[in-house]
């Protein structure tokens, strides 16, 4: 019996497949969507049950794409399902941490609506209410803060957070988003509430103070009876990716929906079953030994045996009739095992709905640069998001005035496009537009550091008195450029010399 058997998924396609993942984590090519559902369903495949019992860890398929056509009514299931995935699947958490550690987070502080400051008591107050501003988000740690609330959204898709600060110390603690609901938009901003009756009572240590309070209102009834407590605008914070919508959506569990297509694990597991069990099992024919291989039965009587033999067998295992002796065959150990995914379920793979261009490894260096600005696009989004939080937060906490307001910003910078960010505006400050803060922050100094060192290195060390650099043709005056001439090395001029000097020959050409 001869058993032919198709290579599902080979070696050397899934190291292609690392690869491909590897340069995009990279910035070497943007993301390839038919890699990562291969890789996805492969470690689907090898490190779950799912080919056994059709399940994502609490949740069925079934149950999972029904939450996948009805997100509004089932958005904890997405959820749950995406956090065990980043638990599971080093590929989703890779893909997961590509868009949320893309993220710079150079923010520098702008000036607008200036009334006149020729006065030098506004003149005063402007650069009191500048360095308190700047001293101020110096304190929040803002680039460390806003990379933590990044980590969760791309898997999460939304980030509920309470802020503990005191004089010196400021840090957002992140609140189960089972807690918490969206309740309203101020200054285009979310705010939400907070179910009280849901917080476990050994946890409730971990909140800041005004929620230790309310939650002791509400227990003792003295405040929040239906439950809920909204913290003040200016201790919360809710970022969400998909702003949108006021469901939590998971960024590539929607991505990647047709990975859990039930249809896929059926054949899967069917094939696995094939391959893992079947057996061709060896029946040995006797011959005569003085002879050179004569079986000692007619091929009628060999016939009637196997065609009995066959009826009471199961479908995957076969006979293999043979002169002499032999061994039974398994396939069990064979490395081409099914736990490796598939180049047959393509479709399944090609399905993405993204142009070819985007993902073409042989495309021009301007095609890749614009495929992962694409990519990057997610994360420009939210800059805007943290943003109008940043900017309310400075209205409420009342560093504005009448006579000029502040306005925080985030350079759309990325890991990836971070030089030519910084070439950007070292030109226009060089063409005199006032960037200079904006190309110190896009080296990573932040404004209340460039400002300290500014002072430091000028007025308080003098270094630009002190470290001059050497002479070139960039750092010295018009009169200094130029062959020295011969008056100046003591030397007399030639017959010819002389004449060019006469005639000032040299000034004409």
């Amino acid at each position: 019996m001869q058993t032919v058997r198709k290579t599902i998924y080979s070696k050397e396609q899934h190291e292609k497949d690392l690869q491909s993942i590897k340069n995009t984590e990279n910035g070497k090519s943007p993301l390839d969507l038919s890699v990562f559902k291969r890789l996805m369903t492969y470690d689907l495949c090898s490190n779950t049950n799912i080919l056994e019992d059709y399940k994502i860890g609490r949740y069925r398929l079934e149950d999972i794409n029904k939450a996948l056509m009805n997100p509004r009514y089932y958005s904890k299931i997405l959820v749950d399902t995406s956090d065990y995935l980043m638990n599971t699947s080093s590929f989703y958490m890779r893909i997961n941490n590509y868009f949320a550690k893309m993220g710079l987070f150079n923010f520098r502080i702008d000036t607008y609506d200036l009334q006149s400051c020729e006065s030098e008591k506004i003149l005063e107050h402007y650069r009191k209410d500048y360095l308190r501003i700047c001293s101020q988000i110096e304190k929040m740690n803002l680039k460390h803060e806003f990379s933590k609330i990044m980590s969760v959204l791309p898997s999460q898709d939304i980030f509920y957070g309470l802020i503990f600060e005191d004089n010196t110390d400021f840090f957002i603690v992140k609140i189960p988003y089972k807690l918490c609901q969206i309740v309203q938009i101020q200054d285009g901003v979310y705010n939400y509430r907070i179910n009280l009756s849901a917080i476990e009572v050994l946890d409730i240590d971990s909140y800041p103070v005004y929620l230790k309070q309310a939650y002791l209102d509400y227990k003792m009834k003295q405040n929040y009876l239906d439950g809920y407590y909204i913290p003040p605008a200016d201790k919360q914070i809710c970022i969400k990716l998909n702003e949108h919508l006021s469901y939590p959506l998971p960024l590539m569990i929607m991505l990647a929906r047709d990975i859990f297509d039930i249809d896929l694990y059926k054949k899967l597991k069917l094939q696995k079953a094939r391959v893992d069990n079947y057996k061709a099992i060896v029946v040995e024919i006797p011959i005569d030994k003085s002879s050179v291989d004569k079986p000692l039965l007619t091929e009628e009587t060999i016939m009637t045996f196997a065609e009995t033999n066959k009826a009471n067998m199961p479908d995957d295992v076969g006979l293999i009739h043979t002169l002499g002796s032999a061994e039974a065959i398994s396939f069990k150990d064979n490395t081409n095992n099914t736990n490796n995914l598939s180049d047959a379920i393509g479709n399944l793979y090609d399905a993405s709905g993204t142009p070819s261009q985007l993902f073409n490894g042989t495309s021009s260096g301007s095609s890749l640069k614009l495929s992962i600005e694409n990519d990057a696009a997610f994360v420009y989004q939210l800059y805007r998001q943290f943003e109008r939080y940043m900017n309310r937060f400075i209205k409420l906490r009342k560093f504005n005035s009448k006579n000029y307001k502040f306005k925080f910003r985030i350079q759309d910078s990325t890991v990836f496009n971070q030089e030519s960010i910084s070439n950007s505006y070292l030109k226009a400050a060089e063409h005199g537009i006032p960037a200079k803060i904006d190309y110190a922050v896009s080296l990573g100094i932040s404004q209340n550091c460039f400002v300290g060192n500014l002072y430091t290195e000028n007025v308080l060390l003098k270094l630009h008195e002190k470290l001059i650099p050497l002479p070139t043709s960039y750092t010295l005056s018009s009169e200094d450029v130029g062959r020295p001439t011969n008056d100046s090395s003591g030397k007399e001029l030639s017959d010819s010399g002389q004449q060019t000097a006469d005639n000032d020959s040299n000034a004409k050409r």
